[in-house]
């Protein structure tokens, strides 16, 4: 099994403990150990340790030494900040998956397309993370820069967690970030880059409403995160 390789039981507790961290099962702001984060996610200490390595690179967590890792509490401000980076990298990733996909690669856009879409019906918000997280996981592929996929697409998480937060606290689904992605993906299918910029671009204007919206929610004291 693949899983028995360290660098994919490291890869394996990584994606398990950000979600997690994204979908506020470890809540922002609170205080865990390494051995908490070894019953949750039911792996040993040297991948937790990996894993915690790469989110505080990530802007998920701090280690905090004598203290434990702190969660990072929501910060709508860093989260803007990260947009200002991804609206200089991801333009030229998405042109550049535009130009490399191959057939394949493209079939396996439009199908992604129809996923995402099936989301927007079913307003089932962790399904449509995990395609979101696909899609970026496409465009790195189909883009063929691994130089800038590892400076972008970390960040991610951070919008992720927000917008998660959002939907969890209004109930209202994916809202419009399924229609932003649904068209990036059937234009990167159809090899179409202003299509694609232009859904990128929306993706970002869509982030950074959410990222304000869940601000001013917490600063008026409307949400309330769970007990660590």
């Amino acid at each position: 099994m693949t899983t028995d390789r360290p660098e994919s039981r490291s890869a394996a507790v990584y994606k398990d403990i950000e979600e997690k961290i994204v979908t506020l099962i470890i809540p922002p702001g609170s205080l865990v150990t390494e051995q908490d984060l070894c019953n949750l996610s039911g792996f040993g200490r040297t991948p937790v340790r990996e894993a915690v390595q790469k989110l505080e690179r990530d802007m998920l967590v701090s280690v905090l030494p004598r203290r434990g890792i702190l969660i990072e509490p929501i910060d709508a401000q860093k989260a803007i900040k990260t947009l200002d980076v991804r609206r200089r990298l991801e333009p030229f990733l998405t042109a550049r998956a535009v130009k490399f996909a191959e057939s394949t690669e493209k079939w396996r856009f439009e199908q992604l397309a129809e996923r995402i879409e099936e989301t927007g019906t079913t307003q089932d918000t962790l399904a449509f993370m995990a395609l979101d997280r696909e899609l970026n996981d496409r465009v790195a592929q189909a883009a063929r820069h691994d130089i800038a996929c590892r400076v972008v697409f970390p960040l991610h998480a951070i919008s992720r967690r927000i917008g998660y937060l959002l939907a969890r606290e209004t109930d209202t689904g994916p809202g419009n970030a399924v229609d932003n992605h649904s068209r990036m993906a059937r234009a990167l299918s159809s090899g179409n880059e202003e299509q694609a910029l232009r859904a990128l671009e929306e993706t970002f204007e869509t982030s950074e409403a959410t990222a304000l919206k869940v601000e001013a929610m917490i600063d008026r004291g409307q949400i309330k995160f769970p007990s660590a």
